[in-house]
């Protein structure tokens, strides 16, 4: 069996977790303020009414059931023998590991962090690796769910917004989004190849890994490949035999997570849209957005997501407001993430080094 990863909290020095965050915000602060240039007299326009108080506590409500959820849904994947505060504690390192790291590392943390739970490396490369799984197959289920209510509507960005003017990164974002079908056939066959090789045939995908893995001209990633073609092996044989229930619970817990985080930009644009909108046409669109967000850029893909907020939804908003209710999106889905994590982190590595 592989060696549990060499300690991944060496990506957690002060000194890598300032430097992604700084380029994060420097990205954000040139594309939101800069590119977009905010219009500080719409700012003071924005009066403090009981609409946007009740917003800002349905966003607050929002990520609050996201978190919820996946705390279950870790609850249900360690056996129910981690405290549901510690699932808490493992969810908010995972998000800030995610936040900080790059994609490739992401998912080293959340073993790392169970390992340390007293979760053998086996079984906690399986949650990470099933929890993957049920994270495709859930976009895959709302994605299609929306695309039978509107069909092709759904990528329909014909609407001009006077807050992207000719700005060529825009016109970019949009023209990709009008594609999205491409990452949601991606996203639909690689879900597929992964519940064939976890839930059919384990061994005979471990094995085609590791000969992957021998092949000269991918040396450089050979200990990756082998290593995830182990993760499919032992993910097969710690769930295969949970049962319907079990995998049910679960998915039901990754949809409803994934359901309130698309559900955030809803209520973003209700909050500060001036006009009524079909809501579920909405929530379509940020169901394209995450589309966009799968590509890898930034950490975190801070600035990114912010501009492709923006360039998906801006027909939705008053002018002059996109990228302000952008930066107010991006911090309840992201740097809130980046302070939760900055104070469990240190309390988290004290508490388990006590359990030595």
């Amino acid at each position: 069996m592989t060696d549990q990863p060499t300690n991944p909290l060496s990506q957690f020095s002060f000194r890598r977790v300032l430097l992604p965050v700084a380029i994060g915000l420097a990205v954000s602060i040139y594309l939101v303020v800069v590119v977009s240039k905010i219009d500080s007299s719409k700012l003071a326009q924005i009066p403090l009414t009981v609409h946007l108080i009740y917003g800002l506590l349905l966003a607050i409500a929002t990520v609050t059931v996201r978190d919820l959820a996946y705390i279950y849904r870790m609850w249900q994947l360690t056996d129910r023998k981690l405290s549901l505060f510690k699932c808490f504690e493992i969810i908010m390192l995972w998000e800030f590991g995610s936040s900080v790291t790059p994609a490739s590392i992401g998912g080293f943390t959340a073993i790392y962090f169970l390992s340390k739970e007293k979760i053998s490396f086996g079984k906690s490369a399986s949650i990470v690796m099933l929890c993957s799984y049920m994270d495709n197959i859930a976009f895959l289920c709302v994605f299609s769910l929306m695309f039978m209510l509107f069909g092709a509507h759904m990528f329909d960005l014909s609407a001009t917004c006077s807050d992207l003017g000719n700005k060529n990164i825009f016109t970019a974002i949009r023209a990709m989004a009008e594609y999205a079908w491409i990452g949601f056939i991606g996203v639909a066959l690689t879900g597929g190849l992964l519940g064939f090789a976890i839930f059919v045939k384990p061994g005979w995908a471990q094995r085609f890994f590791i000969r992957i893995s021998k092949i000269s001209w991918l040396h450089r990633w050979h200990e990756s490949i082998a290593l995830f073609g182990e993760e499919i092996w032992l993910t097969s044989q710690e769930f295969k035999n949970k049962g319907f229930g079990f995998m049910f619970r679960v998915f039901i817990a990754t949809s409803i997570s994934w359901c309130a985080r698309y559900a955030l930009g809803n209520i973003m644009i209700w909050t500060f849209s001036l006009i009524d909108l079909n809501q579920l046409e909405v929530f379509a669109r940020q169901c394209v957005l995450r589309v966009i967000i799968f590509i890898p850029a930034t950490p975190g893909g801070s600035g990114i997501s912010e501009l492709s907020f923006m360039a998906l939804n801006c027909d939705y908003l008053p002018a002059g407001l996109a990228a302000t209710v952008a930066i107010v999106w991006r911090l309840f889905n992201f740097y809130l993430y980046l302070g939760i994590g900055a104070f469990v982190l240190p309390r988290w590595v004290a508490r388990v080094n006590r359990m030595r």
